[in-house]
């Protein structure tokens, strides 16, 4: 899922999602991430928290992830689209240290992806795997939040793609044809036993659409070190 559920250490699951059209275009809230809430594990979904919105109402949040830091603050981000211009801008996120109650204004994380996924490491920062927008491939992005909540970003290397027909990206005003173009996206990052991270993703190659996996971890100076790679059919 592109957006799957995470389980907070008070017991809730969230969920996110985002507002959409009818079929007769109408959008009475406005374009807003959310995110579901269920306080018994998934039975029932009778809150949500209102996560992202822009004042112009311009700006649509898809393909939302949250995660818990330890200290309790949930961290959302989203493939933000300007509906407006019709065009992707840098992926954006959210801050909220009251548990979901109220959250920072959404900001730019000044990277130009599309589905990001996020995967909080030992010492507080962030591993970022996403679909780039500006150059060919999926790639990996060390950040941090800093003391007043800023996205601060360090080197992004490339994964898969960079080098690739299939790895090309494309936008552009009209939506179906983007999206005839995609070859590839919707990370995963899975935390594996021994510490490696485990990461999938969709992909065609040579034609014929597949499910990749990398194993990999992060050494002390963080730099990714991939280590296995694998396609299955």
């Amino acid at each position: 899922m592109c957006s799957p559920i995470t389980q907070l250490t008070d017991g809730r699951w969230i969920w996110p999602t985002s507002t959409w059209r009818d079929w007769a275009g109408f959008l009475p809230n406005g374009n807003r991430m959310l995110a579901l809430v269920s306080t018994d594990q998934g039975h029932s979904w009778d809150e949500y928290l209102d996560i992202m919105h822009s004042e112009e109402n311009n700006l649509i949040f898809w393909e939302s992830k949250v995660v818990e830091y330890p200290d309790g603050r949930l961290l959302a981000v989203a493939w933000c689209y300007d509906e407006a211009t019709q065009t992707d801008l840098p992926n954006h996120y959210a801050v909220s240290d009251d548990g979901g109650n109220s959250w920072s204004e959404p900001a730019s994380t000044q990277i130009a992806g599309q589905t990001l996924t996020p995967c909080l490491l030992e010492d507080g920062s962030l591993l970022n795997i996403y679909r780039r927008m500006d150059q060919p491939g999926l790639w990996a992005c060390l950040s941090r939040l800093d003391d007043t909540g800023t996205w601060i970003n360090g080197d992004q290397q490339p994964l898969w793609g960079h080098n690739m027909l299939e790895g090309i990206t494309s936008t552009g005003e009209n939506m179906s044809d983007n999206f005839a173009a995609l070859k590839f996206g919707a990370p995963h990052i899975t935390r594996l036993p021994d510490g490696e991270l485990f990461v999938t993703f969709w992909c065609y190659e040579q034609c014929v659409s597949v499910i990749r996996w990398f194993r990999f971890q992060v050494d002390p100076e963080h730099s990714v070190q991939t280590s296995q790679s694998a396609v299955n059919c």
